[in-house]
């Protein structure tokens, strides 16, 4: 068995350029898919496809209706988004020369949206209870950050990473990774129990919309309160621009997430808002993962193999020829 997989790789060589744009388009759509979700939520159309995986008994496309095609669009996007997936993990597998942390990264990928797809199935037999829906969001969230992942290791040198910046600095982004995933599960919470069910017969969170949309603005205050913090420790600590600068566009996306959100709670919630607040929280969630992963830098470059190189000013320079 494994000879005839070695005789496999040998047959079919991917370069590390074509995996990097391969992990490139994964990225987008797995970002896209949490956009169209929160568009079907929004526009009441989670069960205009009742069943799963056909759209309706006997029929895998929906008819030519508004909510029926709205969710078989989104069923469409998660689709390439999940064939993408197949593609990165077989490409790990031929990729020349062979990684096994993009393997690995690839492997949890494709196993992560094979879950989301099945939890999605669930969710739209359980006429999208909340638990559910909440549950779909927050693997989606984890599948953008396991994308995100591969992505940076695919434009980077293989090697150990090692901090850039100082222990304190480097805790103090896990608090803020920390604080901003909770404040994500707390927006689930909200939507869970807002008008915004997704569908009109189906059932919302028992708990008071003040009290757990307070609660989310809580997090959203404590999250712009540390990113501050960090700003200052890294100003003192004279840490890279290129990881200032991250940090500043962090506290940016914050701080018009924090905006929108208290736009929408105060204007009574209109949907388009809360779409735009769907599509910040991706934006910051991605922000944030990239910040954190530009406080650590590989220390050993790959050898035999083209890498991109991020310069000292946070761009990424023209392919570097390790020795």
């Amino acid at each position: 068995m494994k000879q005839s997989l070695r005789r496999l790789q040998r047959l079919w060589n991917v370069s590390p350029a074509l995996f990097r744009r391969i992990s490139y388009a994964t990225l987008i759509f797995c970002a896209v898919i949490i956009v169209t979700g929160g568009v079907v939520r929004l526009t009441q159309s989670g069960l205009g496809c009742p069943t799963w995986p056909n759209c309706t008994t006997g029929h895998f496309t929906a008819s030519f209706n508004y909510h029926p095609m709205i969710e078989f669009v989104n069923r469409v996007v998660t689709f390439f988004a999940a064939l993408g997936m197949s593609v990165t993990a077989v490409f790990a597998f031929f990729r020349k020369p062979f990684r096994r942390d993009l393997m690995l990264l690839s492997l949890g990928l494709f196993a992560e949206v094979v879950a989301e797809s099945v939890l999605g199935g669930i969710t739209v037999l359980e006429k999208l209870a909340p638990p559910f829906v909440m549950a779909h969001f927050v693997l989606a969230i984890v599948v953008l950050w396991n994308s995100l992942v591969l992505y940076k290791h695919a434009i980077s040198a293989e090697g150990k990473a090692r901090p850039v910046v100082g222990k304190e600095t480097v805790w103090l982004g896990r608090l803020m990774f920390l604080n901003l995933g909770a404040l994500i599960i707390v927006g689930t919470a909200v939507a869970g129990t807002g008008p915004y069910s997704g569908s009109p017969i189906s059932s919302r969170l028992p708990f008071n919309l003040r009290q757990v949309a307070y609660l989310h603005a809580d997090f959203a205050i404590v999250l712009v309160a540390l990113i501050l913090a960090n700003l200052f420790l890294l100003h003192q600590a004279r840490a890279p621009e290129v990881v200032q600068r991250r940090a500043r566009m962090l506290l940016w996306m914050g701080a018009i997430q924090a905006i929108i959100g208290y736009t929408t709670y105060f204007s009574g919630l209109p949907a388009v808002l809360i779409g735009l607040h769907i599509a910040g929280a991706t934006l910051t969630w991605i922000a944030m993962t990239w910040y954190y992963l530009s406080l650590f830098h590989v220390s050993r470059e790959a050898r035999g193999e083209v890498v991109a190189v991020e310069t000292k000013e946070g761009s990424l320079s023209g392919p570097s020829y390790a020795s």
